[in-house]
């Protein structure tokens, strides 16, 4: 098990093309932990942006009956990957991964599945 910062900081050497990465509480939109950023991607803003995002598509969910659960939700911009996980299991309720990757230099199947370890090994 590691800490927030040990986590962020693995998210960040392991992945390819990083720009930056938070671990946001969508409850309240708070980043409890950034890592990276750059001018133009502010973690603290992009945090509280991505929750209206995770909150609008729980929400559809809801309206549509589908009884599941959200793995991740991939957005694809033109230079960039937005790559928000899903943390699920004990005390990891109500928080997500944010993971910004520049486009050219990612792998986005090998960012997923990095993620998805990093994840496992997390404890809030």
């Amino acid at each position: 098990m590691t800490n927030t910062e040990t986590s962020l900081k693995d998210a960040s050497t392991s992945i390819e093309g990083v720009i930056g990465i938070a671990l946001v509480d969508y409850t309240s939109g708070m980043a409890l932990g950034t890592l990276g950023g750059s001018k133009d991607l502010d973690l603290t803003i992009a945090a509280a942006a991505n929750t209206d995002v995770v909150r609008a598509k729980l929400r559809a969910m809801e309206l549509l009956g589908i009884k599941d659960e959200i793995e991740d939700i991939l957005i694809t911009l033109g230079d960039q990957y937005h790559l928000i996980r899903m943390l699920k299991g004990r005390g990891h309720s109500g928080l997500f991964l944010y993971l910004a990757l520049d486009k050219t230099r990612a792998n986005l199947a090998m960012a997923r599945h990095q993620l998805r370890r990093i994840e496992a090994d997390l404890e809030v």
